[in-house]
């Protein structure tokens, strides 16, 4: 066994995202014709990779391996407890610069895995409150689209105390990963709306990557901004 396929098993046994993933019906469906393994680079492209980790100073503790690219729809992705988890695809098919602030995303998801207390009362200090996955209708729930950066922990978060970003398939007959939409569930009274409250969109923006989850909000942001060591991350986020 590869020590790349060790650590998946090792990430497995904590997280348990894969068995989770298997036990809801759209999920697995949706993933059922890609290949969670291990892969491999050239050397060209094992070469880009490096150098893109070395710009990234969150990633000297982290074990970075490299998926097939079919792998959660090529979606780079974390698992417990330092994991990044590249499909090949998400790495050959872009320029350095994009592959580097994909890696810095990433690593600012195992910081949040690494200091979940700190993330949390960042997102509350943005604007967030964490919901109880029991406050949630199952019917809702068993449609939402897993995430592994953000469903071992807090799943669910309400912005401005009410609105709950929720992904959920859009086609419960042929469920995709990237067939996902993202709706709106108003706590008030459990109804679901297509777009976002406007006082999300004054602080985010129109159209926001990824806005199913502050923790991915958040990682979009100050990737882009290359918070990309502990030091950046931790004045920004005591800054709110």
């Amino acid at each position: 066994m590869s020590l790349a396929q060790q650590a998946l098993d090792k990430a497995e046994g904590i997280d348990g995202y894969r068995a989770a993933c298997a036990a809801s019906p759209l999920n697995a469906e949706a993933r059922a014709e890609h290949i969670y393994a291990p892969s491999f680079l050239g050397k060209d492209e094992l070469k880009k990779l490096y150098l893109s980790i070395y710009d990234v100073p969150l990633l000297k503790s982290v074990d970075v391996i490299v998926l097939d690219s079919s792998a959660d729809n090529g979606y780079p992705h974390t698992r417990a407890n330092s994991l990044v988890c590249m499909p090949k695809s998400s790495i050959i098919s872009v320029n350095s610069h994009a592959l580097t602030e994909t890696l810095c995303h990433e690593a600012i998801h195992i910081h949040q895995r690494q200091y979940p207390d700190l993330w949390s009362s960042a997102c509350s200090k943005d604007g967030w409150t964490p919901v109880s996955l029991s406050d949630i209708p199952s019917d809702f729930v068993s449609r939402c689209r897993l995430n592994p950066d953000t469903f071992y922990r807090q799943r669910f978060w309400a912005w401005q105390t009410h609105y709950v970003p929720m992904p959920l398939f859009i086609r419960e007959d042929y469920p995709t990963l990237e067939g996902v939409q993202i709706k709106w569930m108003d706590m008030r009274n459990k109804a679901l709306f297509p777009d976002p409250p406007p006082s999300f969109v004054k602080r985010y923006g129109d159209n926001p990557p990824q806005p199913e989850h502050p923790f991915e909000l958040l990682a979009v942001e100050y990737a882009a901004a290359n918070l990309n060591s502990d030091a950046l991350l931790r004045t920004k986020l005591q800054s709110l």
